[in-house]
């Protein structure tokens, strides 16, 4: 178990110049020899919700996945800060996750996921290989020509360091992620991207979905795991301004 200051490690990583991650619990049973499986999930996870949970444990059953790093980005793609602090989202995961000895929580400063690579390499061992797990739409912004000066050059890179598990957020999404990599400078990156299918019920839940529900002091109870409920409900998260 690594002994940090939440709040220290966020303001550390948010001063670093360079892409950085820097894990705040590490798994006890996880990656312990010179090659393995290891899942990455990076997400805002404001709040964490029981589609996360299916996620990963989802992954880990059908691809065999050694261990899981849940990864906190300070700054999401196309997402502005809103509702919980960065220090009470990792409050929430560590709560949520603290009896599972294969998954490790960590923090990073860059988005890009190329850029996210080479601190992974860091924290890992050399053989390991690393495979993201996103949802649909996070798939369709990674292969988004926006992101990247060049972006054959960008993603042959990212593609060579890694692989990608892509969970449906839809009911017919299937057909459009076969649809999607027929795409002329799609196709090429196929071999590396896997499909999976959520259980019924988990792909429509979102956090902004909990938000709005927690705005309108709905119950929540069947979207977001009872640790991150107990500390919704005794932290007054999403009920309180934050500066």
């Amino acid at each position: 178990m690594i002994n940090v200051n939440l709040r220290e490690t966020i303001e550390k990583l948010h001063r670093r110049r360079t892409p950085s991650i820097d894990l705040v619990r590490k798994a006890s049973h996880g990656l312990h020899r010179q090659k393995g499986r290891l899942g990455i999930f990076p997400a805002s996870f404001n709040p964490p919700t029981k589609a996360h949970v299916a996620l990963i444990r989802e992954a880990m059953k059908r691809f065999k996945l050694d261990e899981v790093l849940v990864l906190l980005d300070l700054q999401a793609m196309d997402k502005r800060m809103i509702g919980a602090s960065f220090e009470d989202r990792l409050k929430m995961l560590k709560a949520l996750f603290k009896w599972h000895s294969r998954i490790s929580i960590g923090v990073s400063n860059r988005g890009l996921f190329l850029e996210k690579i080479r601190p992974l390499k860091k924290l890992f061992p050399s053989r390991t290989a690393f495979v993201f797990i996103v949802g649909f739409d996070t798939i369709l912004r990674v292969l988004d020509k926006k992101y990247y000066k060049n972006r054959k050059r960008s993603l042959d890179r990212l593609f060579e360091s890694c692989e990608f598990l892509v969970a449906n957020r839809g009911n017919h999404e299937r057909e459009a992620f076969e649809k999607f990599f027929v795409h002329p400078g799609n196709g090429r990156y196929k071999r590396k991207v896997g499909f999976f299918t959520l259980p019924k019920g988990f792909s429509s839940i979102s956090s902004s979905l909990v938000r709005e529900k927690l705005g309108e002091s709905k119950s929540v109870r069947n979207l977001i795991p009872s640790p991150v409920l107990r500390f919704i409900q005794e932290k007054g998260v999403y009920t309180r301004r934050y500066p």
